[in-house]
């Protein structure tokens, strides 16, 4: 007979062959996949939302403080907004050119998906502690 040899102590589930590691690389490409279904309207502010976040990581950043600064949030919100309105009326009248439809609904919109990504991004910092 042919027995794998598992050691005592090992580091996730034996069982099905996932170890630590392979769980969250998992989760990432499903996070990615959803993200790729986002309308086109919402990826352009995805992207922006992102680049705003590589900016915002670094320790001691308000990303990552325990309870995040509203103020600092609608800060980060206004930035990408400011960014966003910006893209609008540089586009014109072109075909590819997003209209947003209320400048509220934009900075909700913006809201959701910011602390959407701050969450993700707080809890990829959490695995390794």
């Amino acid at each position: 007979m042919d027995y794998k040899y598992i050691p005592f102590y090992v580091q996730g589930n034996a069982i099905n062959g996932f170890y630590y590691g392979q769980w969250n690389q998992m989760s990432d490409r499903d996070i990615d996949y959803v993200k790729e279904m986002y309308p086109i309207a919402f990826m352009t502010i995805q992207d922006w939302v992102e680049r705003e976040c590589d900016k915002q990581e670094f320790a001691g950043s308000l990303m990552f403080d325990e309870y995040p600064d509203k103020l600092g949030v609608l800060q980060m919100v206004n930035n990408i907004f400011r960014r966003v309105k910006e893209e609008e009326e540089q586009c014109g009248d072109g075909e590819n050119c997003i209209k947003y439809p209320d400048d509220q609904w934009l900075k909700d919109i913006i809201m959701v998906l910011l602390l959407n990504e701050m969450y993700r991004r707080r809890q990829n910092r959490r695995r390794y502690y």
